[in-house]
């Protein structure tokens, strides 16, 4: 039996329910015992292995539960570490309290089944006593954070952000519209009624500016097509073969049938950068050429691309189409500006959030365009 005291200790990766830690001193792989009695009756199956965060690699746990493991047994500061914002997942205290939600939320679901013993539930009906049960354990967790704080939050928030950097606030009216056929706002100008971000559009376009609503789109179809031959490379050792939902089939409700791709098992994470980084540099080395050039290699790769596309969200003909297109663009001259958009008032308290790229070929410029009713 190790005497080893298991003081200097490192999480493998804090976004697993059950958290494993390696002993920096004798390298044994251990789980704190105040998560024995959680995992033991609703995680058994993550108590063999743990996850590394920057590999994927999985990590035998090769000495059980031990006391005082974790930052809040060890009676040390906890250092909070919340899950990206997602649909249902949203307010800060969802996403710094995940953890704390999702066992709670364990718990009184298995008491509230004890208590009803064998019956003819419905899975749906589970499923609603589920988000119920989810609803109450977070407006509690929200009460608890504002008198005995377990977390503090990130401070960055959008003002600050403004102030720091000298961003200039465009402020715009617009006069909203009801649509109960979707849940975001619509705004009516001269031109009919659109949403907030085509209301930003619409206003640099008049001042002669060249808009493209694109969020996160053109970063998944250029990562995929110009990545496309280093990330699938064959000779990678760590590259497999793994199968994915054709989401075109999906989209229109149809059953879709299985892709195979090569992926490699690190992809994602900090640690296939790192390992990977010679290969990617020699990569881009040869793809870094003219705008005429870029198009023709974007043309070429983008066939070839496809199935990674689809895991990338990054293959709707609506993207590849607007993307291409930023090729015409005269390359001296292009400067990019973002546009953050918000809405305010009454009609819509916490409007939806974006950022713009355009074009100009006087300067670059950098704004927050504020639409208010």
């Amino acid at each position: 039996m190790s005497k080893c005291p298991h003081s200097n200790v490192r999480c493998l990766s804090e976004f697993e329910l059950i958290r494993k830690y390696r002993c920096e001193s004798c390298g044994a792989v251990m789980m704190c015992a105040c998560d024995e009695s959680i995992g033991r009756k609703f995680l058994a199956r993550q108590l063999e292995f743990g996850v590394e965060l920057d590999t994927k690699r999985a990590v035998p746990v090769t000495a059980g539960f031990q006391p005082k493991v974790c930052e809040e047994c060890r009676g040390l500061p906890l250092t909070p570490h919340p899950m990206a914002a997602s649909p249902g997942r949203t307010s800060k205290i969802a996403r710094y309290y995940w953890r704390e939600l999702r066992f709670e939320a364990m718990k009184r679901f298995e008491v509230w089944s004890q208590s009803q013993g064998p019956g003819n539930r419905t899975p749906a009906e589970d499923a609603e006593l589920k988000k119920k049960i989810k609803r109450d354990v977070l407006e509690e967790l929200k009460s608890l954070h504002e008198t005995a704080p377990k977390y503090t939050f990130s401070k960055n928030r959008p003002r600050q952000i403004i102030d720091k950097y000298g961003v200039e606030v465009v402020p715009l009216n617009g006069t909203y519209v009801s649509s109960p056929a979707k849940r975001r706002a619509i705004i009516m100008d001269s031109a009919g009624s659109c949403s907030v971000e085509e209301y930003a559009c619409r206003h640099f376009r008049r001042l002669g500016y060249r808009t493209v609503i694109v969020e996160n789109e053109p970063i998944h179809v250029l990562f995929g097509v110009f990545m496309s031959l280093v990330i699938q490379d064959a000779t990678d050792p760590q590259n497999r073969t793994v199968g994915i939902s054709d989401h075109r089939h999906f989209d229109g409700e149809v059953r879709g049938k299985i892709i195979w791709i090569l992926l490699p098992d690190d992809f994602g994470t900090r640690g296939y950068g790192v390992r990977r980084a010679e290969a990617i540099r020699r990569h881009l080395s040869t793809v870094m050429c003219e705008t005429g050039e870029l198009q023709r290699l974007f043309d070429l790769w983008l066939g070839p691309s496809a199935d990674l596309r689809q895991y990338l969200s990054g293959d709707r003909k609506v993207q590849v189409a607007r993307q291409r297109s930023t090729f015409s663009l005269p390359l001296p001259s292009l400067k990019y500006f973002g546009i953050l958009s918000k809405t305010t008032g009454a009609a819509v308290q916490d409007g939806p959030t974006c950022w713009y790229t355009g074009t100009t070929s006087s300067s670059s410029l950098k704004s927050s365009l504020q639409v208010t009713s």
